[in-house]
């Protein structure tokens, strides 16, 4: 590790160090391991349970996907915490154990934005194919197959990893010493960092705006086709048959498909905001860095940030339940037979 000494005055200090260690010890030792706890064990529940439904369908095959890419997302956050909780306690001061797992941290982190990645785009193939069956229900079915699907996820998600692994490629760790606080602190440095941010900004906010677009088509179709099974179920109610109560039992799955993924979507949009104000900050202040003037603010938007990712990743399981008719049958049969 190289060792650098920074002249960072306090004057351009948005937050201290003082309060960015006591709201440290809020984020990573109080919120995110809970959270974190939380996301695992959902996301455990889920794969779980999407297995037992089958993949063949597209819809259980990208949320398997998606349970997937939530449960290593908080998994790795556990990670975090744990050597941040070292970091502060049994290494501190120690010098070189503390630094490594300051490195260990970083490392967490970067290694994350993989997985967001991928979530990112399984949320987005998601919606995209939902918007597609409301506007063309026949054509999907045999346009948007499942393996298509898969395939679609592995490749703009496999494209996304090996791109952050050419910016992080040169990636090494530094401690930087802060006379002020008489402490230092180890960091990943030499990182490509404008062509992530650059990447990272085209990608997120074009996935971004996907979703937004499809979450507010999805909620209109929504709302017009709750009209249509209002006035089609006063019709059928004079008019008894197999074929429409089959009708409009479709209608109500599909209803119900659609709710489901219009509030993953809004979860991911809402939690995902925090990450969008970090990337682009980023690029546009020079000193919001990680050894820069705003270095606090950085750490506690990265801090939040985190905590946000974990959130959209423990929330689902409560979408799925309340929303997926399947899902809870399934949920329920295991976890019956498991009290038994």
């Amino acid at each position: 590790m190289n060792n650098v000494t920074t002249e960072q005055g306090t004057q351009h200090a948005i937050i201290s160090d003082i309060a960015l260690a006591n709201l440290g010890v809020l984020f990573k030792l109080v919120l995110n391991p809970t959270l974190g706890t939380m996301g695992t064990c959902a996301n455990a529940i889920n794969i779980v349970v999407f297995y037992r439904m089958g993949l063949s369908d597209g819809v259980t095959q990208n949320f398997f996907i998606l349970a997937v890419s939530d449960g290593c997302i908080a998994f790795g956050s556990l990670i975090s915490s744990a050597a941040y909780l070292l970091q502060t306690t049994v290494y501190l001061g120690v010098g070189g154990p503390e630094y490594q797992v300051q490195v260990v941290y970083w490392t967490t982190l970067l290694v994350g934005s993989f997985l967001q990645n991928t979530s990112l785009v399984t949320t987005v193939v998601i919606a995209v194919v939902r918007c597609c069956c409301v506007a063309m229900p026949l054509q999907v079915k045999h346009l948007l197959t499942a393996p298509r699907q898969l395939a679609a996820i592995l490749v703009f998600s496999g494209g996304s990893i090996a791109a952050l692994i050419y910016f992080f490629s040169p990636a090494h760790a530094v401690v930087v010493y802060n006379p002020l606080t008489n402490s230092s602190l180890a960091f990943l440095a030499d990182l490509r960092w404008y062509e992530y941010t650059l990447f990272s900004n085209t990608f997120f906010y074009i996935g971004f705006i996907i979703v937004i677009i499809c979450a507010i088509i999805l909620t209109i179709s929504l709302k017009r086709s709750s009209r249509f099974r209002e006035t089609s179920a006063s019709g059928y109610s004079s008019t008894s048959g197999s074929a429409a109560d089959a009708q409009v039992k479709d209608g109500r799955r599909e209803a119900r498909v659609v709710k489901t993924v219009v509030f993953v979507a809004i979860v991911f949009i809402l939690c995902y905001i925090p990450s969008m104000v970090f990337t682009v900050t980023g690029s546009v202040v020079s000193e919001f860095s990680a050894n820069g003037d705003y270095r606090n603010a950085n750490m506690l938007t990265l801090m939040v940030t985190e905590t946000s990712l974990l959130v959209n990743a423990a929330v689902n399981i409560c979408i799925y339940y309340f929303h997926n008719s399947r899902y809870r049958t399934v949920f329920n049969t295991i976890f019956e037979k498991e009290t038994k």
